[in-house]
């Protein structure tokens, strides 16, 4: 009757393990492999008659892609550590697979002493999910990458503020608010003076600092989110303010105008010796009927009368 159970019992654990999903490789405490499982067969594409009763190390030592999946292997059965785990490359020749490895000792009661006669050790193909997972991390740097690109598309290297494609885009979506919100939108245009005559006499690296120092200013100046601030092109920038009528406009232009002056940055071409902006504004109710090129255009034209007054102006 015992002998019964106990080959009952053996049989039971035999189908279990034959039919497990993950591989199970057992190897003796001298290096010697002692047993595998059918998908350990299938997942590592090796025949169990190629390597049962095998010094470990003649099997699976041919490759140095398995360097990981030996050592997890090996320290298991040199090592008094109870289990080990990791996930480890195995290159079975034709296919390099990602595997989930355990291993944990296998214990044996003899002569009424619990001893250590090997370990066993289970791995399952995740590759897979490895390959999943490396796919979302090329995504996620993808996406990344192209949020990047999108956003030096949007601004204007030297000085870090959004360039004119921005400021293009954004004076379209504000113009389409006024007219939803029925708001007033006004629009600033400035151009700093003498820029050319201060480039020719302190040359293209002076001029550059001048034109950051000029966007710091203008950044500065510029206390609410929706205020919008590019650098349209050249020595040329442009102030978008949303729900803003002209006697407001007008404050702001000012405080821009003279934290110019205030950097006192030296301009021998200038008449009064530094570096000074003009700048044209104009202000307008959005309806259907008209554009924001119309704003643009009457921006554009105050900054042209304002320069052809001697510069250093403001003009609306």
């Amino acid at each position: 009757m015992l002998f019964q159970k106990i080959m009952q019992s053996s049989i039971i654990y035999k189908h279990i393990i034959d039919n497990m999903h993950d591989g199970i490789l057992t190897v003796d405490s001298n290096g010697q492999i002692t047993s595998i499982n059918p998908a350990g067969e299938k997942i590592l594409e090796i025949h169990k008659t190629d390597i049962i009763n095998r010094k470990y190390v003649e099997i699976f030592f041919d490759d140095p892609q398995n360097d990981d999946f030996n050592q997890v292997i090996l320290d298991a059965v040199y090592e008094s550590s109870n289990s080990h785990h990791k996930i480890v490359d195995f290159y079975t020749g034709t296919k390099l697979k990602s595997l989930f490895l355990t291993t944990s000792f296998l214990k044996a009661n003899i002569e009424n002493e619990v001893e250590t006669i090997g370990i066993v050790a289970v791995f399952s193909d995740i590759t897979e999910l490895q390959e999943l997972r490396d796919a979302s991390i090329a995504m996620d740097k993808i996406k990344t990458l192209n949020a990047q690109l999108q956003q030096f598309s949007y601004l204007d290297a030297l000085t870090n503020v959004p360039n004119r494609r921005f400021f293009d885009e954004s004076l379209s979506r504000e113009w389409k608010c006024a007219v939803r919100d029925q708001e007033p939108l006004s629009l600033i245009i400035i151009d700093v003076d003498y820029f050319k005559e201060f480039n020719d006499t302190f040359g293209h690296q002076h001029a550059d600092q001048c034109l950051i120092q000029i966007a710091a200013v203008l950044r500065e100046t510029l206390k609410r989110p929706s205020d919008f601030l590019a650098r349209y092109g050249g020595d040329e920038f442009a102030v978008i303010l949303p729900k803003t009528h002209g006697e407001a406009a007008h404050q702001i232009t000012k405080k821009i105008k003279q934290g110019v002056i205030d950097l006192n940055i030296t301009h021998p071409c200038s008449p009064i010796g530094i570096v000074t902006i003009t700048l044209g504004l104009a202000c307008i109710n959005p309806t259907k009927e008209n554009s924001p090129e119309a704003l643009f255009t009457a921006a554009d034209q105050a900054l042209y009368r304002a320069k052809k007054a001697g510069r250093n102006k403001i003009m609306e």
